[in-house]
């Protein structure tokens, strides 16, 4: 007889977990094992070790969570597991993946589920989420892919996913990929794999830093953006419009902020490549760049947000955070940076080097 692949399930909580009396509301109390409960075809798909780690909706999740969760990943593929799922609520599930993905580099499949529907609505949809995450993190196929999102019997890769609905069971998208693949009946499929992998080594004694994100918004004035330096954050990512341009007004304001700490660009709209030489009038994303500011490249505010704060605890240097977000968007196969990372020279002067910038 075939033995079945071992998945390890890590639990933290969330709408997924979650449940609520005759007419009353949604608490998050459900284990591990309750979750598993509702799935008993799990058992014809591979060996579940249920491992609770937090019982929490995702906003009170921190980072230091996360460290602690991708160690005991890490410790679980090394002991044999041959998959992970881990089980969240959704509200930060788009950060949370991103930040397994940069901070792993298993080729065992980590997959991210979780559910819109708490186990009290009609059609809740932790049961079939749980039990596709459970089939890819137990497929051949889904290994060396990153860490991955399953939900709403799609497959998408971490490094692209966003949460594009407040309520409804498909509201994990990949703007600018699509999934990457999908689950019917019992098979997985991946139609395209993602190219390269990006991580990040923080090492063992990395300081904890905090990075500010903050939209621009019609008629700001700039108060906040003034103000983020002197509140102890080490870095801000500017949620700009469309393709990275704000008031004109505004440009001397990051440019001052620039000075003091990184300052990251990225697009408000959620989706495609921030712009770096369509526009030159004031306020634009070339006024911007030629700024000092760091271009996000195709990283959403949200992800933008969480690379930077990593890269500042590893002690990626100032001048190597471009390059880091140019190929953290587009990695040259594998990519590992950490404190000793050098951008690489520009390979010409002339158009290209002004294009790298």
């Amino acid at each position: 007889m075939t033995e079945l692949p071992r998945v390890s399930v890590f639990t933290l909580g969330g709408t997924i977990a979650s449940s609520g009396d005759a007419g009353a509301a949604a608490l998050v109390r459900l284990s591990g094992n309750d979750l598993l409960r509702a799935i008993p075809q799990a058992a014809d798909v591979a060996t579940v070790d249920v491992r609770p780690f937090r019982l929490v909706p995702s906003g009170d999740l921190r980072l230091a969570d996360l460290l602690e969760l991708c160690t005991a990943i890490e410790d679980a593929a090394a002991a044999g597991a041959d998959g992970i799922v881990v089980t969240q609520g959704t509200d930060t599930l788009e950060e949370t993946a991103y930040a397994i993905d940069v901070l792993t580099g298993l080729d065992v499949p980590i997959v991210v589920t979780g559910a819109m529907r708490n186990a009290s609505l009609p059609g809740s949809d932790g049961p079939a989420n749980l039990l596709a995450a459970i089939q890819v993190a137990a497929s051949d196929v889904a290994r060396g892919l990153g860490a991955l999102v399953v939900f709403n019997d799609q497959i998408h890769a971490a490094r692209h996913v966003r949460k594009s609905h407040a309520t409804s069971t498909a509201t994990f998208v990949s703007p600018l990929t699509g999934p990457i693949g999908y689950v019917v009946e019992d098979r997985v499929r991946i139609l395209s794999s993602p190219r390269g992998r990006f991580r990040i080594s923080l090492g063992e004694h990395a300081a904890e830093v905090r990075v500010a994100q903050a939209g621009v918004y019609f008629d700001d004035d700039g108060t906040l953006l003034r103000a983020v330096p002197g509140l102890g954050y080490a870095g801000l990512v500017v949620a700009a419009f469309g393709g990275g341009h704000v008031p004109a007004w505004l440009v001397p304001v990051l440019a001052t902020v620039n000075e003091e700490i990184p300052v990251v660009l990225a697009s408000r709209t959620g989706a495609g490549e921030l712009l770096r030489g369509t526009y030159a009038y004031p306020g634009s994303e070339m006024d911007l760049l030629r700024a000092g500011l760091v271009p996000a490249v195709s990283r959403s505010t949200s992800h933008a947000t969480v690379l930077l704060r990593l890269l500042l605890m590893a002690g990626v240097p100032r001048d190597a955070l471009a390059w880091c977000f140019e190929q953290a968007s587009d990695p040259a196969g594998t990519v590992v940076v950490s404190a000793e990372t050098r951008a690489p020279a520009p390979a010409s002067q002339g158009e290209d080097q002004r294009r790298a910038v």
